[in-house]
């Protein structure tokens, strides 16, 4: 079962959003993106400060990314 996402009005938006999903997927399973107008924020659960800080390279390298938010937390098993 695919996670729910929100419809989105931008056919960019959504070929963004699918283009980074294909960026990050072997880095974190959970995490979640939303895009609007180029503005990608990201938000999940990762194991450490490092996979943050890579996942939201890699969304920074995808083009047409204006903006990154990134609300990924870091697990404190």
């Amino acid at each position: 079962m695919e996670p729910f996402q929100a419809p989105q009005s931008d056919p960019k938006d959504v070929e963004l959003e699918n283009n980074i999903s294909r960026a990050i997927r072997h880095m974190a399973k959970g995490v979640r993106i939303h895009v609007s107008g180029g503005h990608v924020t990201v938000s999940g659960i990762v194991d450490d400060y490092g996979t943050k800080r890579d996942i939201s390279h890699a969304i920074q390298a995808v083009g047409g990314v204006r903006e990154v938010t990134n609300n990924i937390r870091v697990s404190r098993d």
